[in-house]
């Protein structure tokens, strides 16, 4: 499991306790907010180059959702940020946005398919 989506199960486990018992800690308030800070370092919250987007992440999920799959992937190879990274940051950055029901079970599977090949051609 990789360190960001470490960081986005200890979140989760965290908002979920919140929700449970209807009211935050302190220290989970401050738990939550150094996890933040975390997961504004991981790959997908780099600047983006483009300068289109402000992050990395953001740049790919418009590739995937403009059907640019390949370039898409071709960039997360590029800057070896891994499906799961990707899509853990995409559950978690686009969570209210309608786009990101494109990334079903099947398509996840596909891109980290052909993700994979890439790792391999490259050894």
């Amino acid at each position: 499991m990789s360190e960001q989506s470490k960081i986005l199960e200890e979140m989760h486990e965290l908002v979920m306790n919140i929700l449970k018992t209807g009211v935050a800690s302190e220290a989970e308030g401050d738990r939550l907010d150094k996890l933040e800070e975390l997961m504004l370092e991981q790959k997908c919250y780099q600047e983006s180059a483009s300068g289109k987007y402000p992050y990395l992440g953001e740049e790919i999920g418009a590739l995937f959702f403009s059907n640019s799959n390949t370039e898409a992937i071709d960039k997360m190879y590029k800057y070896e940020i891994t499906p799961e990274d990707f899509f853990g940051f995409a559950e978690y950055h686009y969570e209210d946005e309608p786009l990101v029901e494109m990334f079903t079970g099947p398509f996840i599977a596909d891109v980290s398919k052909v993700y994979q090949s890439k790792l391999e051609a490259s050894e």
